[in-house]
């Protein structure tokens, strides 16, 4: 399309074709499809959303990651009484404002139904139960001391207008 000599690696596989690949180089596809979607992108969309079902997208997505279903899962959250299983809140701070099965990466179980923090918690620890338990002593051993505040004062810095507002409001 083209018009340019180039190596059989710029070419896509095609096995219904004599010489096992595209008449079209890899770009000029690319370019051919760019052009096409553009000229269609409302009916291609529309199309999508119209096949598309948030129900079945997620009994597929819990039975295909987590072999459970959509009752079962329902079971675990009202045992954990509609709460994150580690902090008890009850709203799931999640981008799509779902709570997140948890699960054991080594053992391959479902553990509990988690909000996103807890759930992140989990992961930046890579699910190492010492690194979480190091984590909560570090928090213990350094939850008395100088305030902040405090540190600020000692070295002549004022706190921010803002924190001052809200403490005289009792917010702080």
């Amino acid at each position: 399309m083209c018009g340019i000599t180039k190596l059989r690696k710029d070419f896509y596989k095609e096995k219904r074709v004599a010489d096992g690949l595209t008449a079209r180089c890899k770009q000029c596809t690319r370019q051919a499809a760019t052009t096409s979607y553009q000229g269609r992108r409302e009916q291609v969309l529309a199309s999508h959303k119209e096949k598309y079902c948030a129900k079945i997208a997620r009994e597929q997505s819990l039975m295909r990651n987590y072999g459970m279903t959509v009752d079962e899962w329902n079971v675990m959250f009202a045992e954990q009484n509609f709460r994150c299983a580690i902090c008890g809140s009850k709203n799931p701070l999640t981008a799509t404002d779902t709570f997140v099965v948890d699960h054991c990466h080594s053992g391959d179980h479902v553990r509990g139904i988690l909000c996103g923090p807890c759930n992140s918690l989990l992961g930046l620890a890579h699910d190492d139960h010492n690194t979480l338990v190091d984590a909560a002593m570090y928090v213990i051993a350094r939850s008395t001391g100088e305030s902040i505040s405090d540190r600020k004062k000692r070295h002549g810095r004022r706190e921010s207008d803002t924190k001052r507002k809200r403490r005289a409001r009792g917010e702080d």
